[in-house]
């Protein structure tokens, strides 16, 4: 089978989760990661085989075999490196979230110029169970009416990234909220424009980042969206409630697989409840989709098969969805921000 090869920029956290992704990826293989230091690039390497570490950008892009970046750097130096990238005839999986959508949209535009293929790296949107939701979302529930989604995730760590605003000036925003908006675009798939958007946010005392953020949107097509998310609660927590005129669909923890991903190691089985009239849990319609692959493995293999098979049709569609779930993110930024001047 035809391989697509990667080099991750980048030794956090998420990129040892995608080196480990593309250990058992059928169709792309790590070759290198890239550091700052040779110490760190090192100590990532070491985990895996045949991996080269390396120190900056320059010999990824000189390395002609290398067909794909990883980009798991900060948010504030994902631009610079993916146009660079880009510039060198590299594809490009980039971490979320983006810096905001114009700088997207510069993305979007050099790789078309360089005809190279760049996709937002959310692992959710290739599991099994969005890909049959959508599949049967008119059947499920008609036309969808409204969606709450919940995105915690633990954090109290004041060295972490993500209270660090050089490096990520959005905290919760970005990291969690994103996961609320592309769940918006994923199944809510609002007609309209945004007519609406309420904001409330929590900030941390002592470095002054958003720890949490609440808010509702409405379209003007109707729908409306109400989001809670951040590192505030202890348990965690991501559920997921969609409405629409003829059923409603249920998810706890929907960007995640219960059995295989890096929150989770468990043998139960990833589910989706469906009601279709005013029911009982028992007697409601529980749908398993197990995925025999964690979701950012099958991202990758979706990413490589697209490349491999130039089909850019469905590669505008994963772009037009993250530029609309980054146009969402900005709304609120702007919102924010307005807020804490007035």
């Amino acid at each position: 089978m035809l391989q697509c090869h990667f080099a991750i920029i980048g030794t956090g956290f998420i990129a040892n989760i995608i080196a480990k992704a593309l250990s058992i990826a059928d169709n792309a293989n790590l070759m290198a990661v890239s550091s700052r230091t040779l110490e760190k690039a090192q100590q990532f390497a070491d985990q895996f085989s045949n991996v080269t570490p390396v120190v900056g950008l320059t010999p990824i892009l000189c390395n002609e075999t290398i067909d794909v970046l990883y980009i798991a750097t900060p948010t504030t130096a994902k631009e610079a490196i993916a146009l660079k990238g880009i510039q060198a005839g590299k594809h490009i999986l980039i971490d979320k979230p983006l810096l905001n959508a114009a700088s997207l949209q510069k993305m979007l535009k050099e790789a078309d110029k360089y005809q190279v293929m760049i996709m937002d790296a959310t692992h959710f949107v290739h599991h099994p169970r969005t890909l049959h939701i959508n599949e049967h979302l008119d059947q499920l529930v008609g036309k969808p009416q409204s969606l709450y989604t919940s995105c915690y995730f633990p954090n109290t760590d004041k060295n972490n990234i993500r209270f660090n605003h050089q490096l990520e000036p959005t905290g919760t925003l970005g990291d969690l909220t994103w996961y609320s908006m592309r769940a918006i675009t994923q199944y809510l798939k609002p007609q309209g424009k945004m007519a609406q958007l309420c904001v409330h946010t929590e900030r941390d005392k002592a470095t002054n980042t958003i720890i949490r953020l609440s808010g509702f949107m409405s379209f003007t097509s109707g729908e409306t969206s109400s989001f809670d998310t951040g590192f505030t609660c202890r348990s965690g927590a991501m559920d997921f409630h969609l409405i629409g005129l003829d059923g409603s669909l249920s998810m706890d923890d929907f960007a995640f697989d219960w059995r295989n991903s890096f929150p989770f190691q468990s043998q139960t089985d990833t589910r989706y409840i469906h009601k279709a009239t005013f029911t009982t849990p028992e007697h409601s319609n529980i749908q398993i989709n197990n995925a025999d692959k964690p979701a950012q493995t099958l991202m990758i293999e979706r990413f490589s098969t697209l490349i491999q098979t130039h089909n850019m049709t469905d590669m505008k569609k994963y772009q037009h969805d993250a530029l609309t779930t980054q146009s969402y993110l900005d709304a609120i930024w702007e919102k924010v921000i307005y807020t804490q001047t007035t």
